[in-house]
């Protein structure tokens, strides 16, 4: 038969609990303090995309549909950084920044796929959120034989920064930044600076992934910082 836990057991649990709960809010900044980085950062990201959009540079990123049916020659479409506002004890904070913008490439895209295989190709550009229109070829007996699917040169992408008052956390979710695809980051709010900034425009270029180094995966926790 176990033996119940003592009651200084039970004791030590709780206070290691509160003590974890205490650490993880004392390092929360101020939402003046939260809301102050997010509109420095918003005002630094709206001229980097002003001055990306003018000059609409390459990016050397890899945005492959697969089959070898590669989006030739990317570059820096228009973009445009937009903002969203709540009120906590009755001032505006900042909650999110969007960066929006449209990746350019030479020239459309098209392909064939067979029949069994149209569904998961218009699954696979609708997941991409890329625009494209198709034309069906029939037997004569009218059944479907193929299906062709034209694809604009333009590839929608998306950066958003949502920040969490209660927890300080910021995520960062990216569509279609360096791939036809979707990850999204944590970040502590007080890393919300120039450097972080920096990397994402360098990354959005495709010089450097370094930004997708700077935070673990949404979800996934951080190590503790402190000693066992």
């Amino acid at each position: 038969m176990n033996k119940p836990g003592s009651l200084l057991d039970e004791l030590r649990t709780q206070y290691e609990l509160a003590r974890e709960s205490a650490d993880v809010h004392a390092a929360v900044e101020s939402f003046q303090a939260i809301d102050a980085r997010l509109r420095k950062a918003f005002r630094w990201l709206e001229k980097a995309v002003t001055y990306l959009s003018g000059l609409k540079p390459p990016i050397e990123h890899r945005f492959d549909l697969g089959n070898g049916l590669v989006f030739e020659s990317p570059r820096f479409g228009h973009g445009s950084v937009g903002q969203h506002e709540h009120r906590i004890v009755g001032f505006p904070v900042l909650d999110e920044i969007s960066i929006y913008y449209e990746i350019s490439a030479s020239k459309a895209i098209s392909l064939e796929v067979a029949s069994g295989m149209v569904r998961v190709a218009e699954k696979a550009l609708d997941d991409a959120g890329l625009q494209y229109t198709s034309r069906r070829v029939e037997s004569p007996d009218g059944s479907v034989r193929k299906c062709s699917f034209s694809v604009p040169p333009a590839i929608p992408a998306r950066v958003a920064f949502r920040v969490d008052y209660q927890t300080g956390i910021v995520t960062v979710a990216l569509t279609n930044v360096d791939r036809l695809d979707s990850v999204t980051l944590e970040f502590h709010s007080n890393e919300i600076e120039e450097p972080i900034l920096e990397d994402l425009v360098k990354l959005i270029l495709g010089r450097d992934s370094a930004f997708l180094r700077r935070a673990p995966l949404a979800g996934i926790r951080r190590p503790s910082s402190g000693t066992p």
